[in-house]
């Protein structure tokens, strides 16, 4: 029986040591449970507080500094910078910009049918023919050909509405000289060739063959023999020929040269006469905007030396809207062979931007070097725009070229408003800025100076 009961309390001793085992692990658990529930609720807090004072910080323009080496929590803030404050009325002057002649694209008067296929507009100030057919509504305005030529640097072209009359295969000219292919326009003015020395084809004036596009002749229009041959061909007597003065190059944009001759020294060949061979396809650089032909200037001529301009095929198109670099290819079939030529056209922007109001003064209550905040100020008076862009953002500059951080203005790449602070002081005063508009190409409009006085 003792036997029994040592046998029983042994048990009992057993089952007590278990329960207190299992008691003990059951709170290890809860106070495990609590320590986690704490570390998670600090975390949340101390993320709550950092993310409050990062808020504080950039609304301020103080800086959080958490720890030390001490290990305290302690924060290092500079002092708020003050707005600047308006004091007055700010009074502001509208900026005239001149409406050229080429914002209205003037292309010389309306010309109604008067029963010949084709009109013909010279630009004397261009040195540009352009050859127009007529529309629905019986007027001259469906562009043909462009055509470089060069007339009298001199203004002895005269301006006016003319008919073309005569017609020569070869004309003695001033100076000694032949033109093939002319056409009269009105007395001594005509359409003919860069002079010859006599009237054989191999006797050009190579010397003024490459002055085409510019002003040369003594006032006649020279051109090519591939234009002025074309102009005698297919316009008649009576087809109108308007000479006007405009910056305007015209419907199918200016036409590059088309082709230049490496040796000037002696006599020789007109090229445009020669064969097999594309003319007038130069890569250049037109302005974003611009107008452009892929066609326009552009001849072909086969073995046989035959026009086959209208055999061309074209391959490729140009965005004159979208900055970038487009590649044309040209190209017909001779004998069997094919004749091509590629070029590659530029749009580019090389148009500045235009300011067409200013502030006259702006008056502060006091100036401590916030000068950011001045050029957003003086740039929320101007009025500026790029096209039909407006531009809006200031940035403070160093007055040469810089802004204040010494990145070069031209690499900002965006529209803004320049404004050159370095002549500001805090002291009380009258100071001047200058401030400009430029584009994301970096052109810039012209600079206007608006007075700035700290009163304290």
């Amino acid at each position: 029986m003792e036997k029994n009961n040592r046998q029983k309390n042994k048990r009992n001793r057993k089952s007590h040591a278990e329960l207190e085992r299992i008691a003990l692990y059951a709170v290890g658990v809860i106070l495990l449970g609590l320590v986690i529930g704490l570390a998670v609720k600090n975390y949340r807090l101390k993320s709550k507080l950092d993310n409050h004072n990062e808020k504080d910080s950039v609304a301020t323009g103080t800086s959080a500094d958490s720890d030390n080496t001490n290990g305290d929590a302690s924060a290092a803030t500079t002092e708020k910078v003050a707005e600047l404050k308006v004091q007055g009325t700010v009074e502001c002057t509208d900026i005239a910009v001149p409406v050229t002649e080429q914002e209205e694209n003037y292309n010389g008067e309306d010309l109604a049918d008067n029963g010949c296929p084709y009109a013909i507009k010279i630009n004397r100030q261009e040195n540009i023919v352009t050859i127009y057919k007529l529309d629905a509504a019986g007027y001259y305005t469906v562009p043909v050909k462009a055509m470089r030529c060069s007339v009298s640097p001199v203004g002895e072209t005269p301006v006016g509405l003319f008919n073309i009359q005569l017609k020569w295969d070869w004309l003695a000219l001033f100076d000694n000289c032949y033109g093939q292919y002319v056409s009269q326009i009105d007395g001594d003015t005509l359409f003919h060739s860069v002079p010859y020395l006599d009237t054989t084809k191999d006797s050009l004036e190579t010397w003024e063959f490459n002055k085409l596009g510019t002003g040369a002749s003594l006032g006649c229009v020279r051109l090519c023999v591939a234009d002025t041959k074309w102009i005698y061909e297919n316009c008649e007597s009576g087809t109108y020929v308007d000479i006007f003065d405009s910056d305007y190059y015209g419907p199918l944009g200016r036409p590059v040269p088309v082709t230049r001759l490496d040796n000037t020294d002696e006599t020789g060949w007109d090229p445009t006469a020669g064969t097999a061979v594309i003319y007038g396809a130069e890569s250049h650089s037109i302005n974003q905007g611009e107008n452009y032909d892929t066609m326009a200037g552009i001849w072909a001529f086969n073995s046989q030396r035959e026009d086959v301009t209208d055999q061309l095929k074209v391959e490729g198109t140009v965005d004159n809207m979208k900055l970038g670099k487009y590649t044309v290819k040209y190209s017909f079939t001779d004998q069997g062979s094919e004749i091509c030529k590629s070029i590659e056209i530029t749009v580019e922007d090389d148009e500045a931007p235009v300011i067409t109001r200013v502030p006259v003064e702006i008056k502060l209550e006091s100036y401590n070097g916030q000068a950011d905040e001045l050029a957003d100020l003086v740039a929320s008076y101007v009025n500026a725009q790029d096209g039909d862009t407006l531009i809006r953002t200031g940035v403070a500059t160093d007055g040469n070229g810089k802004t204040l951080d010494g990145q070069a203005l031209t690499s900002l790449g965006q529209d803004v408003i320049c404004v050159a602070v370095n002549k500001m002081e805090s002291n009380a005063g009258s100071y001047t800025v200058v401030c400009c508009a430029q584009d994301s190409s970096g052109n810039r409009s012209s600079y206007h100076t608006v007075t700035v006085t700290v009163e304290k």
